[in-house]
């Protein structure tokens, strides 16, 4: 048998599981939630989407039960592993949920701590100490196979990869596990995690499910693993069917995994997206905007831009023609059209697309995007204006993980409050308002029952 001494999952499970609230700073804390009320209001928002409406029928058509734990914004009760999946779905259905992390951290996260965390009763310390474990473990352990770009470049969504893992460890926390089950529990995880991008080739529904699947599989893992069920603890290092083996070509990262772990708690690393679309578009949306502002430039004032990118960023953000939500936010050059009509960049202009109309069609045309293979997904897109006098300017969009939004250039409290009315306005003010009061007391709630009141608001069926 191999020697299976401090394996990364036994160090990630080890620390986590004997990492108490009081040991988390109270900026870190801070941060969390504000992850929190976003994903929930986006959640929220996303519950009447086709996506979210059709795996809710395909979960309640056999089962629905009097207990388990809510699926938001409905009346409706599941076991905690479907509820996360419902919800993860309804958290990504628009795509305006965080980033980072395991890749959607958010989405894959948070349904799974609070599904588990809503079923054995916790309080609102325990629900944000699960949620913090899941975003550090999903980020250290993307970290292990290379990070986001590299992870990507082979094709792998991370969010269903090791959003699983997040999710996992999510469970794990809520369920209070020692270390020994904590490990089980990951190792369980990582034996049926997947998640692959073969969506971006016609659209498949399937981008929007991976963060409640990676939920799903991270609620069952950490109930097995309470139950007795082991799981590999070498999940990511056997020579023969371990993640560094199947998913990065034998090359293992384990030192990038745990550096300054239970120093930083990883939460900066989740940016809030304060555009609706994917997050490879935001670099080049933030230099539009500012060159928008600069020169209070109009769409009649372009005659054409260029966008040069990378491979991995031209097929991710390439999409063409634009018939549904998923195509607009998978095409940078829909997002710069938009931004250079309404200079903003809301959920309202891809959902439903513009694209037929006149003006959005004319500007959309004057874009085109071309690939430079020197340019790695994470130095960003190379702008080329040209406007109707005959200058031409040429900008670095910059690493889209850094653009507004990030642990570099953050929302503020107040505009993840703003966010979150502007998604929850068809519902009422009140809404929104008891959400954030809701999450904005969450350490000291003794349990979940006014966060839960809140995510029972504007529910279908009634």
């Amino acid at each position: 048998m191999a020697d299976t001494e401090g394996s990364l999952t036994e160090r990630l499970a080890a620390h986590w599981a004997g990492l108490s609230f009081d040991e988390i700073p109270a900026e870190v804390v801070g941060r969390v939630k504000d992850n929190i009320l976003d994903t929930l209001a986006v959640a929220l928002a996303g519950v009447n989407t086709d996506e979210a409406q059709r795996v809710r029928d395909a979960l309640t058509s056999t089962q629905q039960s009097e207990s388990g734990s809510l699926v938001w914004g409905t009346p409706l009760m599941l076991p905690p592993s479907h509820a996360a999946l419902a919800n993860g779905t309804s958290a990504h259905a628009r795509d305006f949920d965080d980033g980072g992390g395991p890749g959607h951290a958010g989405s894959t996260v948070l349904p799974a701590a609070l599904a588990v965390a809503e079923a054995t009763g916790a309080d609102g310390r325990a629900l944000i100490a699960a949620t913090i474990a899941g975003y550090d473990i999903g980020y250290r352990t993307l970290q292990a196979l290379g990070g986001f770009a590299a992870h990507t470049d082979r094709g792998w969504h991370s969010s269903g990869t090791m959003g699983s893992l997040a999710a996992a460890a999510a469970g794990a926390k809520a369920l209070n596990l020692d270390a020994e089950r904590f490990a089980d529990a990951l190792g369980i995880a990582g034996s049926f995690t997947g998640g692959v991008w073969a969506f971006i080739d016609d659209g498949a529904w399937t981008k929007r499910i991976h963060p409640g699947k990676a939920g799903e599989t991270g609620v069952d893992a950490a109930l097995l693993a309470r139950a007795g069920i082991t799981g590999p603890r070498r999940i990511f290092e056997a020579d023969w069917g371990g993640l560094f083996s199947l998913y990065n070509g034998g090359q293992g990262h384990a030192a990038k995994a745990l550096h300054d772990l239970g120093v930083d708690f990883n939460v900066a690393t989740a940016y809030i997206k304060p555009y609706a679309c994917c997050r490879g578009s935001h670099s080049t949306i933030d230099t539009v905007l500012a060159l928008i502002q600069e020169r209070d430039l109009k769409p009649e004032d372009v005659r054409h831009i260029s966008i040069t990118a990378g491979e991995t960023a031209v097929n991710m953000l390439s999409v063409d023609p634009i018939e549904t939500v998923f195509d607009a936010q998978f095409s940078l050059p829909y997002a710069v059209t938009i931004a250079l009509h309404h200079r903003s960049v809301g959920l309202d202009q891809f959902d439903p697309p513009r694209i037929d109309e006149p003006g959005i069609r004319a500007t959309f045309q004057k874009i085109s995007m071309h690939v430079d293979s020197g340019i790695q997904l994470e130095d960003g897109p190379r702008l080329a204006v040209e406007f109707v006098d005959g200058e031409t300017v040429t900008l670095p969009a910059g690493n889209p993980t850094t653009a507004k939004g990030s642990a570099q250039n953050p929302l503020s409290h107040a505009e993840v409050v703003s966010k979150a009315e502007a998604v929850l306005a068809p519902y009422g003010y009140e809404v929104a308002r008891d959400l954030v009061r809701a999450v904005e007391t969450l350490d000291d709630a003794p349990d979940l029952s006014e966060l839960l009141r809140a995510l029972r608001a504007g529910r279908q069926g009634e």
